[in-house]
């Protein structure tokens, strides 16, 4: 079975990874600091647990094909991908905003076991996809950042 971070103990063990994380933390690749990689997953785990899907978002075959690549058959996400600009956080989290978003991190992991609406907003890269497959993606996009800081 697939992570998913919907379920409550995968999303504990997300918590106690980045629980793990220290200020001084080093990146094993990429170019984003500890901070701003708490940053970026804060900025990406509140869209998904807040916002919906817009009026005639479509998915497109490409997609969908990526979806079912990345999400079914590939194991992890691979390095070095570039960020999309929405969830940039380089240059924007100083060290100094390290407890502050390493707290909101554990927090918003929480969220997911607790949602009972739909997520239903739109991957920019998979399309419209279900509730159950976003669990399964924002455990892959945590456990990527995670496993970049070496926890």
């Amino acid at each position: 079975m697939k992570h998913n971070v919907l379920d409550a103990e995968t999303s504990h063990q997300l918590a106690q990874r980045a629980s793990k994380l220290t200020a001084d933390h080093r990146a094993l690749w990429g170019k984003m600091t500890v901070t701003e990689m708490l940053l970026h997953c804060n900025l990406c785990n509140t869209q998904i647990l807040t916002e919906g899907r817009k009026p005639g978002d479509r998915t497109t075959v490409k997609q969908f094909a990526l979806r079912i690549v990345a999400l079914y058959v590939a194991g992890k996400f691979t390095k070095n991908r570039p960020t999309d600009h929405r969830h940039n956080a380089q240059g924007h989290a100083p060290q100094s905003q390290f407890q502050v978003q390493q707290a909101a991190f554990i927090n918003l992991v929480g969220e997911f076991p607790k949602q009972t609406a739909a997520l239903t907003l739109t991957h920019p890269a998979f399309g419209n996809i279900s509730t159950r497959e976003w669990g399964i993606a924002a455990y892959k996009h945590m456990d990527h950042h995670l496993r970049q800081f070496g926890v």
